[in-house]
């Protein structure tokens, strides 16, 4: 009694013979080589936001999630201390603007009593008034925490009435994170045998798990030049523009960047084609019989196989859709 594997591959064989099989030939365009590699998301610009001076939080202007403008207050210090010094180098600027104008004014109606020395004395008086109240303006000025550029709250590590103590990063936490991502950065690590094929300019595919099916065309935007070690990989960064948000900074990504075009190529649709392990293979049809042919390819682009040898033009090749053939089998072709 035969197998039932036996009798399952005769039944798909009489089947098939039966069935209506669509045909195809070889098609001439251009067909690239593309590499897939794992990318991140970056923002365009990202920056944790310090106190330059010490003081209470007085009033918060600003939370986590929301989008401020460039300049914005997003916090203001309470810092009573440098009032009082603003106050007192003012007094200070005006009493050594009037002495300056004493001085001249004397020295003009009395030059023989008033020296030149006493009249330089008192513009290097007022110089130094000048430059003490403008320090102090300065400092009272950074009492107002700003955002520096356009973008969204990302962090907020500050809660109302809280101390602030002056830093500039060291192990003191930042009142605020501010990121902008109208624009990101797609930044992926491309392997060394692969460096001297990719320049500006070159077309990428971006995709990520959160977005699904939807890509986004990108091109190459920057090259390091240098190969990072031990991974012996180079970065390779595209500027995306982001106006929905969809592309979030942190996200890992999918990164499809083309690197060999070949122009005029001789193109077989992979429905057509046959793996039989490691061997491209395509049937054809030779007076109503399946005839099996193998294939020397080269690139493949996920839709289309380059065939540089094995098949003619004129060749009806034939699209199995995933039916079984063996060469010198009997089909009916749907033409």
């Amino acid at each position: 009694m035969p197998s039932p594997k036996y009798l399952a591959l005769v039944l798909g064989l009489i089947s098939l013979s039966a069935a209506d099989l669509p045909v195809t030939r070889l098609q001439t365009g251009d067909i690239t080589r593309s590499v897939q590699l794992l990318g991140e998301v970056r923002p365009r610009q990202q920056t944790a936001l310090f106190a330059k001076v010490g003081g209470y939080v007085k009033t918060l202007r600003a939370d986590l999630g929301d989008r401020v403008e460039a300049g914005a207050i997003l916090a203001e210090l309470e810092v009573p201390e440098l009032v009082a010094d603003e106050t007192r180098t003012r007094a200070e600027l005006a009493l050594a603007e009037l002495e300056h104008q004493r001085i001249q004014a004397a020295y003009r109606q009395a030059p023989d009593l008033v020296t030149r020395q006493s009249v330089d004395a008192a513009e290097a008086k007022l110089a130094v008034a000048r430059a003490q109240q403008e320090r102090n303006a300065t400092l009272l000025g950074f009492a107002l925490i700003k955002a520096p550029f356009a973008g969204v709250i990302s962090k907020r590590n500050v809660d109302l009435g809280a101390y602030v103590p002056a830093g500039n990063g060291g192990n003191q936490a930042a009142l605020f994170t501010l990121t902008d991502a109208t624009t990101v950065r797609i930044q992926a690590a491309l392997p060394e045998s692969e460096t001297g094929l990719v320049a500006v300019g070159q077309s990428m595919a971006i995709s990520t798990e959160s977005t699904g099916a939807t890509s986004f065309p990108a091109k190459v935007t920057r090259i390091a030049g240098v190969l990072d070690h031990p991974s012996q990989t180079m970065l390779v960064e595209a500027e995306l523009a982001n106006p929905s948000g969809a592309l979030k900074p942190g996200m890992f990504a999918t990164v499809k960047l083309g690197l060999e075009t070949h122009v005029r190529a001789k193109l077989l649709p992979l429905s057509a084609v046959v793996m039989e392990k490691a061997v491209a293979t395509a049937y054809v049809n030779q007076g109503g019989v399946a005839r099996r042919r193998v294939l020397k390819s080269g690139f493949n682009d996920g839709t289309n196989l380059e065939v540089l040898d094995g098949l003619q033009p004129t060749d009806e090749v034939i699209v199995g859709g995933g039916a079984p053939l063996i060469d010198g089998q009997a089909i009916k072709l749907n033409k």
